[in-house]
C-alpha cells in the first residue's frame, strides 16, 4: 500500500522528512548556544582569588645596632730604648704584669759608659781652661786702672773668659747627656700595666724608639668595634651602649661612647669606635670578644610592612594595595629604606591606613578582583 498523500498528490511521510531536518539543526543550535551562555555564565561567575591583608601602621623609628667588638685597654703603648745598641736582657714575657720602676730589658752599655768617661774628661779639661781665663781676667782688672794694660788687652782676656766658661757649660750638658744615655741602657716601666707583644730578644740590636715590648696600661678598659659607613652617622660621642661578653651573655655591663673616628679605615671602609665601660666585669680580659648594642633613633616615624607583602615592578620594589570599596589590587611601587625587626621599612609609596597585599602577591596582577577572608 502506499503512504496516504494530501490533496496536492504530496506524500505525508516526504513532507515529514523535509520537514524534520531544519528542525533537528535548529534544535542543536539552540543547544549550543545554550550550553556557551552557561560556559560564559561560569566563567563570569568563577571565584575570585583569596588573599590576606594588612594595614599600614606607622612603625617606631628608634631600632638597636649589634656589633662584634674586641676588649682593648684605653692606652696600648709600644715601649722601647731611648738609645741604640745589643739587647743583652730582657725580663719580661707576654702576659706578665708590670709595676712602676719594673726592669724590662736591657742593653750592652760598653760603648756608653766610655763615651760617658770621655765627657767628664772634656768637662775637667774645660774647667781647667776657665779657671786659667778667670785668673787672667782678674788680673787685668787690678792692672787696667794703674794703665799697665790697655783696655784693648783687657777685653780680649774678657773674651777669652766668657769663651771658657761657654765651653764649660758646653761640657758639662755633654756630660750630663752621657750619663743619661747610660740610663737609658736599662728599659724601666714607667706605667703599670700587662705586657701585651714581645718584639726584641736578646743578642739583638735595636735602633733608637724601636719597639721591645707593647704595655697595655692598667686602668681604663674599652670596647673597639668598626661601624660601617651607613650606620656611622647615627652614632655620637656620650651615647649609651649595653655591652655581654660574647662566650658568656650573663656577664654584662654598660658603657658609653668615647671616641669616633672621623676617617674611615682605607681597607676595611668602617670607623674605628672606642666604648668606654662604666665597670669593667671581673672575669672580663683583653682581648676577648665582646657583643655591643647601640639604640638609635632614626630621627621619624616609619612605615614598616612584612617583607612577604613586597614583589617586584619593573627591577623596582613593589606592593599590591586593595581598594576596599571594589575589593581591587593595584600595583604600586615603592621604596625601601632597609629591614627593621618586624619587617621592610618603606621610605615612600605608602601611606598609613593603606591596607596592602601580605600573602599570595605571587598571583596577582594590576586590576585584579580578589576576596578577602573574614578572619586575618
Amino acid at each position: 500500500m502506499y503512504p496516504p498523500a494530501d490533496e496536492s498528490g504530496i506524500s505525508l511521510v516526504s513532507l515529514s522528512k523535509r520537514t524534520a531536518l531544519p528542525l533537528l539543526l535548529i534544535l542543536q543550535l539552540t543547544l549550543c548556544l545554550t550550553g556557551c551562555g552557561d560556559e560564559t555564565k561560569a566563567t563570569a561567575e568563577a571565584p575570585v582569588r583569596p588573599v590576606k591583608v594588612t594595614v599600614v601602621q606607622p612603625g617606631s623609628a628608634a631600632r638597636t645596632l649589634s656589633y662584634s667588638g674586641v676588649v682593648r685597654p684605653r692606652i696600648e703603648s709600644a715601649i722601647g730604648f731611648r738609645v741604640a745598641g745589643k739587647v743583652v736582657e730582657r725580663r719580661v714575657n707576654v702576659g706578665d704584669r708590670v709595676t712602676v720602676g719594673q726592669v724590662i730589658a736591657r742593653l750592652d752599655d760598653t760603648d756608653l759608659k766610655l763615651a760617658e768617661n770621655g765627657a767628664t774628661a772634656a768637662v775637667a779639661a774645660a774647667r781647667t781652661r776657665r779657671n786659667v781665663a778667670l785668673t787672667n781676667l782678674e788680673r787685668a782688672q787690678k792692672l787696667l786702672p794703674q794703665s799697665f794694660i790697655s783696655q784693648s788687652a783687657y777685653d780680649v782676656r774678657k773674651n777669652e773668659f766668657d769663651a771658657a766658661a761657654g765651653a764649660l757649660d758646653m761640657a758639662e750638658a755633654q756630660a750630663r747627656q752621657a750619663a743619661n744615655a747610660v740610663a737609658y741602657a736599662t728599659l724601666v716601666a714607667d706605667k703599670a700595666g700587662t705586657v701585651t707583644a714581645v718584639n726584641a730578644e736578646p743578642g739583638q740590636v735595636v735602633a733608637v724608639g724601636q719597639p721591645v715590648i707593647s704595655l697595655a696600661e692598667a686602668g681604663e678598659t674599652e670596647i673597639a668595634i668598626a661601624v660601617p659607613e651607613q650606620d656611622y652617622g647615627h652614632l655620637s660621642v656620650g651615647q649609651r651602649a649595653s655591652i655581654s661578653l660574647w662566650n658568656d651573655p650573663s656577664i654584662a655591663t654598660e658603657g658609653r661612647i668615647r671616641e669616633i673616628a672621623g676617617q674611615a679605615d682605607p681597607a676595611s671602609r668602617t670607623y674605628a669606635v672606642r666604648i668606654a665601660m662604666d665597670v669593667p666585669p671581673a672575669a672580663m680580659r683583653l682581648g676577648m670578644t665582646a657583643s655591643v648594642a647601640l639604640g638609635i633613633n632614626g630621627g621619624h616615624s616609619q612605615l614598616v610592612i612584612p617583607l612577604s607583602a613586597l614583589s617586584e615592578l619593573d627591577g623596582k620594589s613593589a606592593v599590591f594595595v586593595l581598594d576596599t570599596a571594589s575589593q581591587v589590587v593595584r600595583e604600586r611601587p615603592v621604596s625601601v629604606d632597609g629591614v627593621a625587626n618586624n619587617g621592610a621599612r618603606i621610605a615612600d609609596g605608602l601611606r598609613p591606613g593603606d591596607t596592602v597585599v601580605t600573602a599570595g602577591v605571587q598571583f596577582l596582577r594590576d586590576g585584579m578582583k580578589v576576596r578577602v577572608p573574614v578572619q586575618q
